[in-house]
């Protein structure tokens, strides 16, 4: 078997590429935002005490937390989804989940789970 520039050339540029794969791959893994209401149990254990509570801010504060976001996840009251959902699409983001969540503990009739990430 001879070896010829042209191959040592392929072998490198396949090799590299096969190495950039898991790295390109963790990096289209983009943390997601949380938005989440701490006067909500359910709400406030979704989210532990990271990202944005409805609760400590004002509508204008979550605006500006969540610009330029490109995935945002929540648990929060219907009404608080639909404000949050016109706001991000705005910036381009589209639904990509939206469920109902019992919530029992906070004897709130129903929670909704969402997200939304860019396309």
């Amino acid at each position: 078997m001879r070896t010829t520039r042209r191959g040592v050339l392929k072998g490198g540029a396949l090799a590299g590429a096969l190495a950039a794969v898991p790295v390109a791959g963790r990096a289209a893994e983009v943390a997601a935002m949380l938005v989440y209401d701490s006067r909500l149990a359910e709400s406030a254990r979704f989210a532990e005490g990271r990202g944005i509570d409805l609760a400590a801010m004002s509508l204008r504060e979550v605006h500006a937390a969540l610009a330029g976001a490109s995935r945002v996840e929540g648990l929060t009251r219907w009404s608080d989804w639909t404000v949050l959902r016109g706001l991000l699409e705005e910036q381009g983001l589209r639904r990509t989940v939206e469920t109902r969540a019992a919530a029992p503990l906070s004897g709130h009739d129903g929670l909704l789970r969402w997200s939304m990430a860019a396309r």
